[in-house]
């Protein structure tokens, strides 16, 4: 498996997460750096009511999913604040299969 379809097994898994919970969710959002997701919840007046970006990391298992580097934390906090967003992780174990091994583990970020 390619590091590119490692990760989208992560994306996929987290955006299905964050479906359940009632948020809209965009993957690949072409901002600026490493943004995987951006998900919202909006009122019924199509106000957005919470918004997050999440960087998603992914690892087949024995092998950890990684953690930030303080760079990259720094910059996914600075867009976060640009739209009035919750910067988070989302930490993913798959195996060989892209089958998702355990629970996503959430880190708030800001």
């Amino acid at each position: 498996m390619t590091p590119a379809e490692i990760g989208n097994y992560g994306e996929q898994y987290a955006t299905a997460f964050l479906t359940s919970k009632g948020f809209t969710c965009v993957q690949n959002t072409q901002l600026p750096g490493a943004t995987d997701i951006q998900a919202t919840i909006t009122d019924a007046y199509g106000n957005v009511t919470k918004a997050l970006l999440v960087q998603v990391k992914t690892a087949i298992a024995p092998n950890a999913p990684a953690a930030l580097s303080a760079e990259d934390k720094r910059s996914i906090v600075a867009r976060a604040s640009v739209y009035n967003a919750e910067a988070w992780l989302a930490q993913v174990s798959i195996d060989k299969n892209g089958n998702k091994l355990g629970e996503i583990t959430w880190t708030k970020l800001n």
